[in-house]
């Protein structure tokens, strides 16, 4: 299988810390089958790919990680945007000038993601975001269905590299 050069699964806090990868696989399967989309063994690598990767990767990472496995480039570009599209894939601000995506796990989750160094971890934010929702509907009188939310910073690693805090530099989301 092939993996991202940061895989550390130790890294990765997915929405269901409980469920076995066969659990989360047979969602991931399920999805697909919803959809009537067949997963092929090439988008099945794809998503395995950017899945067990901790920090967001390009397009082009994943296509080089994945080519090895008869992937071809523009089958990753095309599976990128369908994971998008289903919600299994996010795209994320970073420094990197290229768009970067990460893995959400199934589920309600919402990515964390470093700036600098694009690790991702993944949390639930469950309790206050439901508590903003419902004042959402009260103050506007939206019926509000859903939200997506991504929350950027600089994690430990990066801010003990720069040897100095970095909260409020210019030019950080």
């Amino acid at each position: 299988m092939a993996r991202c050069a940061a895989h550390d699964p130790r890294a990765i806090i997915g929405a269901m810390p409980d469920m076995s990868d066969n659990s989360r696989d047979a969602l991931v399967v399920d999805a697909f089958e919803r959809l009537g989309v067949p997963l092929t063994r090439q988008r099945r690598r794809v998503w395995e790919y950017f899945s067990t990767c901790a920090r967001a990767s390009t397009i082009a990472e994943a296509a080089a990680a994945v080519g090895s496995d008869g992937v071809g480039q523009a089958t990753v570009y095309r599976t990128v945007a369908l994971l998008n599209e289903m919600g299994l894939l996010v795209r994320v601000q970073t420094s990197h000038p290229e768009a970067c995506y990460t893995a959400i796990g199934v589920g309600h989750t919402h990515p964390l993601v470093c700036h600098r160094c694009r690790k991702v971890v993944q949390f639930d934010g469950e309790g206050d975001l439901s508590v903003l929702e419902r004042h959402l509907e009260a103050t506007t009188g939206f019926s509000v269905y859903g939200h997506h939310l991504e929350v950027y910073g600089v994690c430990p690693a990066c801010v003990a590299q720069a040897g100095t805090s970095v909260a409020g530099e210019a030019g950080e989301p």
